[in-house]
């Protein structure tokens, strides 16, 4: 999260994953929407059309995984984590659409974990009415809070992964363009408004003001971690039959 501040216990219900596809070793951010479902981006879920071989996840708001005495060896380390005190193992299920980005800009960006032992949280994260982007008033309703686990800062100057939970505020700039198609509403990743996000931030929660409605998730920039970002809209239908088919 770029130009945030730690997170803390503000939004307990937002988790960070930790995955394995055949390239390697990932992370990313996600949205408790259940005791058992985790809405994410597509790109967090699958890689080349296969659905991640393994995925654990965390609430913890800082991460520190202990050494793991595995030497690189991926079936030790994979024992491990599923049994590492404070993470869940989840399997991950993309939008049945979603194909790595090849029908831009419907990119189908959405994703779920469903978690093999449920997490009770006091409070989860909901969708919000369909269309609800296009509905609100910019001028006064153009704040948002963005959640995530992502780096602190991209450019080799100000280079920081604490892989903490951190928080921010993003600003509304364009819900329909060429270039969103409608799908990926676009906002803004800069000092100015006071926070942006960053490579380990994708499938992370655009919240509504203080709410716990996810109008988006964290999908791509166009510059790396600061100017403009385009997340995945979660208020219309494609997005909500998908996650809702996973809740019901």
């Amino acid at each position: 999260m770029t130009f945030g501040s730690p997170d803390g216990n503000g939004h307990p219900f937002v988790a960070n994953l930790l995955f394995r596809t055949a390239s390697g070793l990932y992370s990313c951010s996600g949205t408790l929407m259940s005791p058992t479902v985790v809405m994410t981006a597509g790109h967090c879920t699958e890689e080349a059309g296969v659905s991640n071989l393994n995925t654990w996840v965390t609430f913890a708001p800082v991460i520190n995984i202990p050494p793991s005495g595995c030497n690189g060896n991926v079936a030790c380390f994979n024992a491990y984590m599923d049994n590492l005190p404070g993470w869940t193992k989840g399997t991950a299920h993309p939008h049945p659409s979603y194909d790595d980005f090849a029908q831009f800009p419907a990119t189908f960006d959405a994703g779920v974990i469903v978690l093999e032992t449920p997490v009770q949280m006091s409070t989860y994260g909901a969708l919000p009415p369909l269309g609800f982007l296009s509905s609100i008033k910019k001028s006064k309703d153009d704040r948002f809070t963005v959640v995530g686990y992502g780096l602190q800062g991209y450019n080799p100057a100000f280079y920081s992964d604490i892989w903490e939970r951190y928080v921010g505020t993003v600003k509304l700039s364009e819900v329909n363009s060429a270039y969103n198609g409608g799908y990926s509403a676009k906002f803004t990743n800069n000092a100015g408004v006071g926070g942006g996000t960053c490579y380990g931030d994708s499938g992370g929660p655009i919240f509504y003001k203080d709410t716990n409605v996810v109008v988006a998730i964290v999908s791509f920039g166009v510059t790396p971690c600061i100017g403009t970002d385009y997340n995945f809209r979660t208020d219309i239908q494609t997005t909500q039959d998908f996650v809702n088919s996973y809740l019901n």
